[in-house]
């Protein structure tokens, strides 16, 4: 629908005007109206009205004065002139004013919808082109920013070479405005936990991080920016004397805004400073480096290559015997054993300084510790994670970011690959615990019941039947005897029994005021009170 302003003095004709007209079947809608012309400028910024029917003899502001000073506010909104017989030298007037067409009063409803439908069809053909033309400026600007792109990343492959003049005016066509003798390679890359489940909207992202870095890098250095290959942010900074002293307070600026302004959080490494354009990507490559002191210290930081010592344990941390004794808790099914080794064997990695290459071997070591144990159980990897998509292993640690990262995966992997093995297989213990039930449920009202008669039953170890229901149950065994006891007990009463001694006897007390004591602390009343309360 095309907006409709009507600016007329007269009220019964703008009435008229407004139900004269099948407005919204010819594709108009009235969005307002004014008696005067002073009046409609009032109202022109509010409504936007694509086409104004204007009169010419009015009060305050006439048509001429009006039409003059509104299309200074709008250049694309067109009017069409309501003109009486005698204001015709007015109407010419306004057409030299780039009015589009003029209809006399009174009006001939057939012309003024003819005019209408004209006008339409020039606003639909003026806003096409203009969307041709963005679209074309589009192009061109996407078209600069590809071959942008390119320029840079080969300087970041070293493809850079010096630059003579006219190379110098076609870098300037595409933004590219480094005009120093000293350069520098900075990149900006989001941390692995701001990846999360945000892959629909991490180009935007991707987009605020970098013009949020070049908003603050730009304050005090030449500075163009790029995507590498791996969609990480690298920052090409550019001085004339070779002085980059305020750099890091920058990085470290660019990085507090982004935790502020975006809730992400980004580590940044910083290659040294070079002298020619093909030494940038040595810089490029010193600020990777950089940038890979994440997986050790943890990211939302920035690295500065030179400040880098050549720290890290460098002899392997996974030995045999870390690996028999990780292989055996697996074996097993101890849950917690497994953990606490995990655990123990970062902790003592992040203590010993280990350095990145060294985590990420052992990683491997423990992703083929854990196949083996697959192996041994008849079970594949596919087995275990047939319901996820993953990647190949080997590829899939070697592009973790952070040593946090590695240990989380390789502890999911690990417990679920353990899960599956031993829920898989019969599991002894719950057997054992089950049978153990069934023996007491058969002999509780035997007073003289010991856990040696149990453990007798079930064929196992008195202790290791204790440590076992312990673990399985988090109770002991006479806890659980007791409790059995004291429902059988109630049952009785509930029953109908009211004999006290009678009751304890059948559930295995030969002392009848020791059985009182226990049925209270476990059912908060005495045996007297409670036969009172259901009688």
């Amino acid at each position: 629908m095309y907006k409709v302003l009507i600016v007329d003095d007269e009220y019964y004709f703008r009435q008229a005007l407004k139900i004269s007209l099948p407005w919204s079947e010819l594709g108009f809608q009235i969005a307002g109206e004014a008696k005067n012309g002073a009046e409609a400028l009032e109202l022109m910024p509010e409504v936007e009205p694509d086409v104004v029917l204007v009169d010419m003899n009015m009060p305050i502001m006439d048509g001429l004065e009006f039409i003059h000073k509104a299309k200074e506010l709008d250049r694309k909104t067109k009017f069409l002139v309501l003109s009486g017989h005698s204001e015709f030298a007015y109407a010419r007037q306004a057409v030299q004013l780039g009015v589009f067409n003029y209809v006399l009063k009174p009006i001939n409803e057939e012309e003024l919808q003819g005019s209408l439908l004209d006008m339409k069809e020039l606003i639909r053909t003026e806003r096409r082109g203009e969307l041709e033309l963005d679209d074309l400026r589009k192009q061109a600007s996407e078209g600069l920013s590809v071959r942008k792109e390119q320029v840079l990343n080969g300087w970041l492959h070293g493809y850079g070479h010096d630059i003579s003049g006219s190379e110098q005016d076609r870098l300037q066509e595409l933004g590219i405005k480094l005009e120093g003798l000293h350069y520098r390679a900075v990149v900006v890359d989001l941390d692995a936990s701001e990846e999360r489940n945000l892959e629909e909207g991490m180009p935007i992202r991707k987009a605020k991080v970098q013009e949020i870095a070049q908003h603050h890098m730009q304050s005090a250095f030449q500075c163009v920016g790029c995507q590498d290959q791996d969609t990480r942010l690298v920052l090409i900074i550019g001085s004339p004397d070779g002085s980059f002293n305020s750099l890091e307070t920058i990085c470290e600026r660019i990085r507090i805004n982004i935790q502020n302004d975006l809730a992400s959080t980004v580590t940044i490494g910083l290659g040294n400073g070079c002298e020619t354009f093909k030494s940038i990507s040595v810089s490029y490559k010193e600020a990777l480096i950089a940038l890979k002191q994440r997986f050790v210290w943890g990211g939302n930081k920035v690295f500065v290559h030179s400040l880098l010592a050549e720290t890290g344990k460098k002899v392997g941390l996974f030995s045999v015997e870390k690996r028999s004794a990780l292989l055996m808790f697996m074996r097993i099914g101890n849950t917690s054993e497994t953990e606490e080794w995990l655990f123990r064997f970062f902790h003592d990695a992040r203590v010993q300084k280990a350095s990145m290459e060294m985590l990420l071997l052992a990683g491997i070591e423990i992703v083929s510790t854990c196949l083996e144990f697959l192996a041994e159980a008849s079970q594949s990897f596919e087995d275990v994670f047939r319901n996820t998509t993953q990647p190949d292993m080997i590829q899939h640690v070697h592009r973790m970011k952070t040593s946090d990262e590695l240990e989380d995966w390789i502890r999911s992997m690990i417990l679920r690959a353990m899960d599956h093995v031993h829920s898989s297989k019969p599991n002894r213990a719950v057997k054992v615990i089950e049978e153990v039930k069934s023996y007491i449920s058969r002999h509780y009202g035997n007073e003289e019941l010991r856990i040696e008669d149990i453990a007798r039953s079930v064929h196992v170890n008195y202790n290791h039947l204790c440590f076992v229901f312990k673990k399985e149950t988090t109770f002991t065994i006479n806890d659980y005897l007791t409790e059995v006891r004291m429902m059988k007990a109630k049952e009785l009463f509930d029953q109908g029994e009211k004999v006290i001694q009678s009751v304890a006897n059948r559930v295995g007390y030969a002392d009848a005021n020791y059985f009182s004591k226990c049925f209270k602390k476990y059912m908060g009343i005495t045996p007297s009170k409670y036969v009172n309360q259901i009688q």
